[in-house]
């Protein structure tokens, strides 16, 4: 899979309320921002003015079970597979600390595992 994170956004093709293939006819491209990511794909933001079949609503069960931010909460998202990705609008550089969930620019992984850390929640695990 391509190391896309949550923040990044990304553009997909829609043709008729639902996100296609992007070697399909389309009728518009539209932008979306990754929420959460699993084996299988991505987890798409969709604002509530876009109408696109097979959103979910994000409940307190899904955005703790998908690590999705709360700021998601009660929001719809939409799951789709890395080939219905049509372009990559823009990459965060940095990551998000695994513990508060804080963002940090320009970091990188601390954790062998891959997962970053911060100084604070290091110094205090129970913040």
């Amino acid at each position: 899979m391509t190391k896309l994170k949550p923040g990044d956004r990304v553009d997909c093709r829609v043709k008729t309320a639902t996100i296609v293939s992007p070697y399909r006819n389309y009728d518009e491209v539209k932008t979306f921002e990754i929420v959460a990511k699993d084996d299988h794909g991505y987890y798409l933001y969709v604002p509530h003015y876009y109408a696109l079949k097979g959103t979910i609503v994000a409940d307190v069960y899904c955005c703790k079970r998908l690590g999705i931010d709360k700021r998601f909460l009660n929001e719809n998202i939409i799951h789709i597979q890395e080939n219905m990705i049509a372009n990559i609008r823009s990459r965060l550089d940095g990551m998000v600390c695994s513990i508060c969930k804080e963002f940090y620019p320009f970091a990188s992984g601390n954790q062998k595992d891959g997962t970053l850390i911060c100084y604070s929640c290091r110094q205090n695990p129970y913040r």
